[in-house]
């Protein structure tokens, strides 16, 4: 096998090809649970995450951030949901400039049904050992960080880009704290979207 051959066929390049499979799987099965509802997917990534009790502070732009899409498409999918009456645009008292999205009655119960697109991928990976799945979630927020320390991933709200996280506990021994909690984290504990983040210097 040719140095080339074997890079393609590196454990890296696999694992590759794994998680853009899944990615592939993921957005088709999101896709077909916003067709469901009448929503694109835009509309339904937006409206997932402005019922999520992770999502944090809300405007256009950290939609926008967090979506990896423009402001005027997220402004687009907002009026879109507002007018089905899923969302309602509400005051922010402290600040008579801006406002916030609210999901309406019938806003959250279409999102409860749109989580399920996740059903199929949370079944597959019950199938592994917890120790695995931690193993897996380590691997993969790494990954993640790696791309946000280089500008590839705007966004990310994770243990493993935040300034609290430490390589050490108070009292010196080794192992991954966090200063806010003021907690050990092993690998299982790890937040992908944890709404405390603040990002450590690149």
């Amino acid at each position: 096998m040719g140095g080339a051959e074997r890079e393609l066929d590196s454990l890296e390049a696999r694992l590759i090809d794994a998680v853009e499979r899944l990615g592939d799987a993921g957005r088709a099965m999101l896709r077909d649970a916003a067709k469901r509802e009448g929503l694109s997917v835009t509309q339904a990534q937006l409206l997932l995450r402005v019922t999520s009790p992770t999502a944090g502070p809300q405007s256009t732009g950290s939609f926008a951030r967090w979506l990896e899409v423009s402001a005027p498409t997220v402004s687009d999918a907002a009026a879109a949901l507002v007018r089905k009456g899923l969302l309602e645009s509400v005051p922010d008292l402290a600040d008579s400039r801006r406002s916030s999205w609210v999901p309406t009655g019938l806003g959250g119960e279409v999102a409860e049904r749109l989580h399920g697109w996740r059903d199929p991928l949370t079944a597959g990976l019950s199938a592994g050992s917890p120790q695995d799945r931690a193993t897996a979630l380590r691997v993969l927020l790494g990954t993640i960080a790696s791309l946000n320390r280089t500008g590839r991933i705007t966004v990310a709200r994770t243990c493993l880009t935040c300034r609290f996280l430490s390589d050490e506990h108070p009292d010196g021994r080794a192992g991954e704290w966090c200063g806010l909690l003021e907690a050990p984290l092993g690998a299982a504990d790890l937040r992908v979207d944890c709404p405390e983040h603040e990002s450590a210097a690149r």
